[in-house]
């Protein structure tokens, strides 16, 4: 049996430029190949449509979607100047649960203004494609999760004005292997700890402190059940002060020792 192909292909990179009504697509009746397609709005604008509901995709946004779903997009009836794009369309393994998280956690319609780092990968991608400029299959791949590494970051980024405690949870997620304390979250997030952990905890049905003592054990288990570092180094490398406050926390937690683990 062939082993599965774990780098992502890139199928096309393109501008258009739209002008009519008739550019209206469904995709879940697309007879194109399966693909993930990132859509960026360059000037004018688009809709968008899923379960949600109809938004219009302006300059310094994209679109996310993919074949074969029930979403649709296209030129909106009452637009009064044309609909310029560009997008990449990608399939892969490798892209799969990145570009669904993303989804999952910030929606289809995301920011990507032209001085972010998501803007600058996505134009180059967009050149070497049309350039034929790519080293290999695996340059390709690269930029392409590069690019959906930095769509992650900068929404991010973008939910720290927006939406603090959003932008905590998603700290918490992305920093609970170095030595955070919520005071400093809170901070970052620009509220008090009180409020933070109050909000927080309405939300997530979970307190910060529980969740981030959650990743960091979840963390240290499959170190302990897949390396042979040390309990030291394990502890650190999860986020805990010390092997000490690892040792008491995980027995405290599993009623053994991290040694038992093995």
């Amino acid at each position: 049996m062939p082993v599965p192909d774990p780098f992502i292909i890139l199928h096309v990179a393109a501008e258009e430029v739209q002008t009519s009504p008739d550019y209206r697509f469904d995709n879940a009746h697309r007879e194109a190949q399966s693909a993930m397609v990132i859509q960026r709005t360059l000037g004018g604008a688009a809709y968008f449509t899923d379960v949600g509901g109809r938004q219009l995709v302006t300059p310094g946004h994209a679109m996310l979607f993919t074949h074969e779903e029930p979403t649709g997009y296209g030129y909106p009836p009452e637009a009064t100047e044309p609909y310029r794009l560009s997008f990449v369309a990608f399939s892969g393994r490798g892209a799969q649960e990145l570009f669904a998280r993303l989804r999952a956690d910030f929606g289809s319609v995301v920011r990507i203004p032209d001085e972010s780092e998501a803007g600058a990968l996505f134009d180059e991608i967009l050149g070497r494609y049309q350039r034929r400029q790519f080293r290999d299959r695996l340059h390709e791949s690269q930029l392409v999760y590069q690019l959906l590494i930095a769509l992650y970051r900068e929404q991010v980024q973008g939910t720290r004005m927006s939406d603090p405690i959003e932008f905590g949870y998603h700290y918490v997620r992305n920093h609970f292997r170095s030595p955070v304390n919520l005071k400093g979250v809170a901070q970052k997030c620009g509220v008090s700890r009180e409020h933070f952990i109050r909000e927080f905890s309405a939300r997530y049905d979970e307190s910060p402190g529980a969740m981030l003592r959650r990743l960091r054990f979840e963390h240290a288990r499959a170190m302990l059940a897949a390396t042979e570092l040390s309990v030291q180094d394990i502890a650190l490398a999860s986020g805990f002060a010390s092997s000490n406050t690892f040792c008491r926390a995980y027995r405290g937690k599993f009623g053994h020792s991290p040694g038992a683990r093995r």
